[in-house]
């Protein structure tokens, strides 16, 4: 499925993420207010943002 590319690998990750949290951007749209969905968001969005370069984003 992958190759030994990290890019590719980077980029299937971030993919995967970008997708799940898009899942969960519809439940909150969808009405979904639960604290456990806005903590998945919130994680999700810092490990996205230390796999964009920032990991500082991971100490929040």
């Amino acid at each position: 499925m992958y190759d030994d590319n990290p890019r590719a690998f980077l980029a299937a990750e971030v993919r995967c993420l970008t997708e799940r949290l898009d899942a969960l951007y519809a439940a909150q749209w969808g009405g979904d207010r639960t604290l456990l969905t806005r903590q998945r968001i919130e994680r999700l969005e810092a490990l996205l943002a230390a796999l964009q370069g920032h990991p500082e984003a991971l100490a929040a």
